[in-house]
């Protein structure tokens, strides 16, 4: 039994290829970020390969992965090997404008928001949402390139100096406030709730990522989540509502993510639950033992395993 860790990252699939190699399998990381493929060899070289790809691997000088991911992991789901977020969850997760229409489909409450193309596009969307609002790249990762604008006035001012990010496609959406400027990320794991966290943050803090991998990005660096970073949030077990949950799990069925997490903030003005962001790429919560009670890490390797056994019975 062999297992593809498709991740660019030389840090993030340490702990769960130690978990998996702990159990006797043989793992290779697949380091995406200098590869090639020829579509004409139809050889299936692992049972199961786990896509780790992030959206965030711009920010470490990456930003070919975002590309060539796509036709990737489509060509080895073309010749059946069995993917873990397979491409059309990697389609969720680099695009926040697709996120945004899968809310809108499934009926999910979300802040206001418009897609726009362009800085002139932005202005003129200032027309539809209430300030304060924030300024997203669709194509984010670990909370990179936000901005907080108060005004229409100010979203004028600096319209044309704002990064869009890769793709040059921003979100424009209404600020909700948090309340207790906390938010909740439910990691749903093979279609259950694996746990749930809730995570209080400062004001201008928009990278919400609760591994300790993902603290104080620098662009253009593959430090840019150094694993010695210390935590600057504040992060609890937590026990969402039933509706939470229940969103959380239609939310990544939807978009085919057999792992990873959605975040959701309770607004100070009104109680309500306002989904933000799904997320398919799952390092988990920093210390998790202490946090949680327990490690989740076995329990992604579980889905792993039986994967890659499927496959492999299959092909016998």
């Amino acid at each position: 039994m062999k297992i593809g860790i498709l991740d660019e990252h030389p840090e993030w699939s340490k702990r769960l290829i130690a978990e998996l190699e702990g159990r006797g399998l043989e793992v290779e990381r697949i380091d995406h970020s200098a590869h090639a493929f020829d579509p004409r060899d139809r050889r299936r070289r692992w049972d199961v390969v786990v896509n780790r790809t992030s959206p965030s691997s711009h920010r470490r000088g990456h930003g070919r992965v975002l590309f060539y991911a796509e036709p990737l992991l489509a060509h080895l789901e073309a010749i059946g090997v069995p993917v873990i977020n397979p491409v059309a969850a990697w389609r969720f997760e680099k695009s926040k404008a697709l996120q945004v229409q899968l809310f809108e489909r499934l009926g999910v409450r979300y802040p206001r928001t418009v897609i726009a193309n362009g800085a002139g596009p932005v202005r003129r969307a200032s027309r539809e949402i209430r300030f304060p609002a924030l300024v997203k790249p669709n194509v984010g990762g670990s909370g990179a390139l936000i901005e907080r604008i108060e005004t229409p006035a100010e979203l004028d001012a600096r319209a044309d100096s704002l990064d869009f990010g890769p793709d040059g496609v921003a979100l424009l959406q209404e600020y909700i406030e948090p309340r207790d400027g906390a938010i909740v990320r439910v990691e749903v794991l093979d279609g259950h709730m694996l746990y749930a966290i809730r995570i209080v943050r400062r004001a201008d803090q928009f990278n919400l990522c609760p591994a300790d991998l993902c603290q104080a990005p620098a662009p253009d660096a593959l430090a840019a989540c150094p694993v010695d970073a210390a935590p600057v949030l504040e992060i609890t077990r937590h026990d969402p509502p039933r509706e939470a949950v229940e969103q959380a799990i239609a939310l990544t069925r939807a978009a085919s993510i057999d792992v990873g997490g959605v975040e959701y903030l309770v607004g100070a003005a009104d109680g309500r639950i306002y989904v933000y962001d799904v997320n398919a790429t799952s390092n988990f919560v920093a210390d998790a033992p202490r946090v949680l009670g327990f490690d989740p890490f076995p329990a992604f390797a579980d889905v792993i395993v039986r994967a890659a056994g499927r496959a492999a019975r299959a092909a016998a």
